[in-house]
């Protein structure tokens, strides 16, 4: 081939190389762009009709894709100071006073839930015997007791109706006192320890009544009669008790507590069993299959498509981003010696 002959071939490589851009430059930013992304998207729902889901991707594909990103991701320091800030504005928006929190649930959903929750019996009993047989119950009923039992040893019908009663009480008491400075402390210890026995020994006959009397019917009243007080309540009344600081805490300490649990072996277990009870029911389903079951519609991709496309395309184009990004992908075949041979070949 001549020198002249290159030179022709090569210039005629550079214009095409510049029409071809020119050309789907026109077709992204132009009129053409819609009917070309439905044609594109009509052509690749076809395929996807075609296409099992186990023909493209397989189970042990999306659990390393998991891993990657759930559990050995580190994620850069500027994500709780985010999360953070989301708190902050999520907190004071106004949107909170003009909320119920009937309106954020109904009453239908709250008494679905409700007896849901009511066919938990053997967990509710399990928490109710945890709950009344454990020490802090014992304590509380103790100290109840004992300050009743004060109470009314102070202030009872005997003092209270024959004049001076008080008065002698109050004299004995002092008497006692003087005679055997430790007897009022050891009365007072032997008292609380007898109590605390008493608690100890009754608290599972409590729960046992409790669970036998109190059914659920009962519950049910006691809990809708709490959402009848609280269903007209604006959002806005949590502020009083869970500050902007108290809210971003909890955010944080969230965000904390998840950077722990996804390095846990139960939560990559667990995902890696979710992801293969997905396949065992999607597998040998098509793409098309796939979307229909989840919802997803040619509706709303094209709807997605016309959304987003237009000004992201406009914008790269503005910025002559667009044309550099174009002859990215086609010059490297212009620039391989394939046009020439073409030109050569037809002269």
């Amino acid at each position: 081939m001549s020198k002249t002959t290159k030179k022709k071939s090569g210039g005629v490589a550079a214009a095409l190389l510049d029409a071809h851009c020119a050309f789907v430059i026109e077709q992204l930013t132009g009129e053409a762009l819609m009917p070309l992304l439905e044609q594109g998207l009509d052509a690749a729902l076809a395929d996807a009709a075609r296409l099992k889901l186990k023909d493209v991707v397989t189970p042990k594909m999306i659990k390393d894709t998991t891993r990657t990103y759930a559990v050995e991701l580190q994620l850069g320091g500027g994500v709780p100071e985010l999360v953070g800030d989301i708190a902050r504005a999520l907190h004071g928006h106004k949107i909170h006073q003009a909320t119920t929190f009937g309106e954020l649930i109904s009453d239908h959903a709250v008494s679905q839930y409700l007896d849901k929750i009511l066919e938990f019996k053997s967990l509710r009993e399990k928490i109710a015997l945890e709950l009344f047989s454990g020490p802090l119950y014992a304590e509380f009923a103790s100290d109840l007791l004992y300050h009743g039992i004060q109470g009314y040893l102070s202030n009872n019908p005997l003092t209270r109706n024959i004049p001076g009663a008080g008065s002698m009480m109050k004299l004995g008491k002092r008497v006692m006192s003087k005679a055997s400075p430790g007897l009022e402390s050891s009365l007072e210890d032997g008292l609380k320890k007898y109590i605390g026995k008493s608690v100890e020994a009754t608290s599972r006959r409590s729960v046992d009544y409790l669970l036998h009397h109190i059914d659920d019917a009962a519950i049910r009243d006691m809990a809708l009669d709490i959402w009848d007080r609280v269903r007209e309540l604006p959002v806005a009344v949590l502020r009083a008790d869970i500050s902007s600081l108290d809210q971003e805490e909890l955010f944080v300490i969230g965000y904390e507590y998840f950077q722990e649990l996804r390095r846990t072996d139960i939560f990559s277990t667990l995902i890696e069993a979710a992801i293969d009870a997905f396949f065992d029911k999607y597998g040998d389903s098509t793409l098309t299959a796939l979307i229909d079951d989840i919802g997803v519609t040619r509706q709303m991709m094209i709807g997605e498509a016309r959304r987003y496309a237009p000004p992201i395309l406009k914008t790269l184009k503005k910025k002559k981003m667009l044309d550099a990004t174009v002859r990215r992908y086609l010059e490297p075949f212009y620039l391989s010696g394939q046009v020439e041979q073409i030109v050569a070949a037809s002269v």
